[in-house]
């Protein structure tokens, strides 16, 4: 983007801020604003997306003047009063830092920056709009619970607070109004749409949904969901639960492969994200730190991004093994964690990645209540639920983690692979060892860790040839590793009794190995 460009009108939630008039407007209708705090909220707009400081502040807003910081303080809480921000969507305090503005976090992003020579801003969001469905079904008077199966979808995936989802009523003007799906996308300014069909099948309805590059009309993800015998109560819950889930994967998996194409310096901040993403949940040599540089670099696209904080902290925490990391480690990945929920406190995945912050450290009551309220923002989130999962494992209540494991697994079909590693830990400590090791082997490729636990799993089993090759195995990748003293370390914030039950059976897979 051109930095000479610097835009005059700003969209802040449903107020207008126009510069260049000195107005701050709703509806028309000026709002009050004492001067001071006007030359404020134009100076964190000209600067939006930035972190200001406080003597920053102080210094433009009251210059030669001597003021406290009570003065600021108080003029940040008249713009929030006035702009009716008062769960701190748009100005955000950072902590020991200042103050940064983020219309993105309520309004179209191209409504606030223009967009100069077809590039769009770095911290760009996608623009995602679900179309009405076309009822086949015959009967007419589907047509209103079709509707709301749309409302609820489009409620559900605008929860992942780094999309922006056009409104509901936006979205079905435009669909009905003739246009094809170009120019949809371009009257809705989205860069994706929805669209879909339901008809009956065996007498049962099916509904068909297909995510389209809005730009070059291709689809790039379909499928169908059945409501079953289930009927209308499947989809006001498990229909609605599972779209959200595939839609907003495909989603993030379309923004990684358009970055692709293009050079590190043209990246939105999402992109780098989902990169970094991308490269978390594969395997390989020097994939934690390059995810972790996408990370860093998703932040210094928009500071403000607050989930790039939280998933450094998960990849720190990867990038170390997890439960052997030091604790100069877990307490810095709990510090962006704390980050990533302070910028971005309606985002489910930064409370999810900050519970299970507190519970590498074994601030289980923390971590759970974290864990919980990522749950509460995002229902639809699959691995809000899996984040869940983890911290009640590591606090020795596997059987309630199971539920949520299960759960997350029925909203995403498609689940990431680490979900069957947590699994099978689940069921070893409830000491269903032969499906732990079973549910283990799905893995592609296992740590020499991970090797020892499955021989564990086995030798609990009494299955001795399994223990014994995969023993083997484990010591073949790591001689010199004493995995007892590891586990105990890996597990030490764990149950007294998950941690024995683990311990017993690697001694146990060891001495198969020894017997030979």
């Amino acid at each position: 983007m051109d930095d000479s460009v610097e835009p005059s009108v700003i969209v802040l939630g449903g107020a207008i801020l126009d510069m260049a008039r000195g107005t701050l407007t709703r509806d028309g209708v000026i709002l009050p604003l004492r001067s001071k705090s006007f030359r404020l909220l134009c100076e964190l707009a000209r600067n939006s997306g930035r972190v200001m400081s406080k003597d920053e502040l102080l210094g433009t807003v009251w210059p030669g003047v001597i003021v406290s910081e009570d003065s600021l303080t108080q003029a940040i809480r008249d713009i929030r009063r006035s702009l009716g921000d008062e769960h701190q969507r748009l100005i955000r305090t950072v902590a020991r830092r200042g103050f940064i503005l983020v219309p993105d976090a309520a309004d179209p992003p191209l409504a606030v920056a223009p967009v100069v020579g077809g590039v769009p801003p770095l911290w760009r969001r996608p623009h995602i709009a679900i179309l009405p469905l076309a009822n086949e079904t015959g009967d007419p008077d589907r047509g209103p619970i079709l509707d709301g199966l749309i409302e609820e979808v489009t409620n559900g995936l605008a929860r992942f607070r780094n999309l922006t989802v056009v409104a509901r009523h936006s979205a079905f003007a435009a669909a009905r109004a003739g246009l094809p799906l170009s120019g949809i996308g371009a009257r809705l300014r989205a860069a994706y749409l929805v669209d879909g069909t339901a008809r009956l099948v065996g007498g049962q309805l099916r509904i068909a949904l297909a995510l389209n590059d809005a730009a070059t009309g291709d689809v790039l993800w379909g499928d169908s969901f059945d409501a079953g015998d289930s009927g209308l109560l499947a989809l006001q819950d498990l229909v609605p639960r599972r779209i959200v889930g595939r839609l907003f994967t495909t989603i993030e998996e379309a923004g990684y492969r358009s970055s692709l194409h293009r050079g590190p310096g043209d990246l939105t901040a999402f992109e780098h994200l989902a990169r970094g993403k991308a490269l978390l949940r594969s395997y390989g040599p020097g994939v934690n730190e390059r995810a972790l540089a996408q990370f860093a670099a998703a932040i210094e696209a928009d500071p403000a991004f607050g989930i790039a904080y939280s998933y450094r902290a998960l990849a720190s925490l990867s990038l170390h093994d997890y439960g052997l990391a030091p604790q100069e480690v877990k307490l810095g990945a709990r510090a962006d964690a704390m980050q990533g929920v302070e910028l971005s406190p309606d985002e489910s995945r930064c409370h999810g990645i900050l519970g299970y912050c507190h519970a590498t450290l074994g601030e289980f009551d923390a971590g759970e209540s974290a864990a919980t309220k990522a749950v509460a923002l995002n229902p639809y989130d699959a691995d809000a639920q899996f984040g869940l999962a983890i911290v009640l494992v590591w606090r020795g209540d596997s059987e309630a983690a199971l539920g949520r494991i299960e759960k997350a697994k029925e909203m995403n079909p498609l689940w990431p692979i680490y979900y069957d590693s947590l699994h099978s830990e689940a069921l070893l400590f409830l000491g269903r060892y032969a499906e732990s090791a079973r549910l283990l082997l799905r893995l592609p490729t296992l740590s020499p860790r991970q090797e020892m636990r499955l021989a564990a799993a086995f030798a609990l089993a009494g299955e001795t040839g399994p223990a014994r090759h995969h023993a083997a195995r484990a010591r073949a990748a790591q001689p010199d590793w004493d995995f007892v003293e590891m586990a105990r370390i890996a597990y030490s914030r764990r149950s007294s009794a998950d941690v024995q039950r683990l311990i017993d059976g690697i001694k146990a897979a060891q001495n198969l190995l020894a017997e030979g």
